[in-house]
């Protein structure tokens, strides 16, 4: 078995960005990477490194989104990334922070969303706005479902899922005590989990409500992902990836 600096010497890529990381993700066969300078940094199969001039100042969030990247800045700017590396405005929230950002990439009806603040704004494929959504808190993460029907959003106490399509926009709250930094739904919607400041996970069983407490992590958990299958929720904290099983009782 290879080194993991040999595997990368031999088989894949660095750059020293002298910038802080702030998000990354592959779209397609090339990667992404968030700078706290307003950069994007891209590097395809070949090796070959493109910086992209994105925000005016530190790009606060980044998030794949079908064939490019969507990214937020403290210049108010929800913008998107193309592979070829054209930049393009989905909107602009003139003196706010836009924290947060998240992706539904359906070929037939994509969504994009974003948070400035309490609020989750949610666009079409065609940049209009169709929701803006409020929250008692400021929102920490956003997550749509796996069919786009629903959107999430994390925040002080807990967490809310709203309808996309809703003629009403009245949330469901899920209540729990604490602050709650980000937010993951199954693909299948059976779970919310949300991580927390005091090194833990929360989730809730979506047919019930019922709790789920996952907790034992040394540091904050930054990273979530689930299994394709819905199977296993993988999970940063720890000096190995922690895996939490999402069948058979869990």
């Amino acid at each position: 078995m290879m080194a993991p600096d040999a595997l990368l010497r031999e088989r894949g890529a660095t750059q020293e960005t002298g910038e802080f990381v702030v998000g990354a993700g592959f779209s397609g066969h090339t990667a992404g990477f968030a700078l706290g300078d307003g950069t994007v940094r891209l590097v395809a199969g070949d090796g070959a490194w493109r910086t992209i001039e994105v925000h005016d100042g530190p790009v606060l969030s980044m998030v794949t989104a079908g064939t490019g990247w969507l990214t937020g800045g403290d210049d108010g700017g929800f913008r998107r990334v193309a592979a070829d590396g054209t930049v393009s405005e989905v909107a602009r929230f003139k003196g706010k922070w836009v924290e947060q950002v998240a992706a539904f990439s359906d070929a037939k009806a994509p969504l994009v969303a974003c948070a400035v603040g309490k609020v989750v704004h949610v666009f079409d494929a065609k940049g209009e706005r169709l929701k803006s959504l409020d929250h008692p808190s400021s929102v920490t993460g956003i997550a749509f479902d796996g069919k786009g029907k629903r959107v999430a959003a994390s925040h002080y106490n807990g967490c809310s899922l709203w309808f996309v399509n809703a003629k009403a926009d009245t949330p469901r709250v899920l209540e729990w005590k604490g602050s709650h930094t980000g937010i993951i739904l199954h693909p299948a919607g059976e779970a919310a989990v949300t991580s927390m400041q005091e090194n833990a996970l929360h989730g809730w069983r979506l047919v019930d409500s019922q709790h789920m407490r996952m907790s034992g992590y040394p540091s904050k958990t930054e990273s979530l992902s689930f299994s394709k299958n819905g199977k296993w929720l993988a999970s940063s904290g720890a000096d190995t990836v922690v895996m939490w099983p999402f069948f058979g009782g869990g």
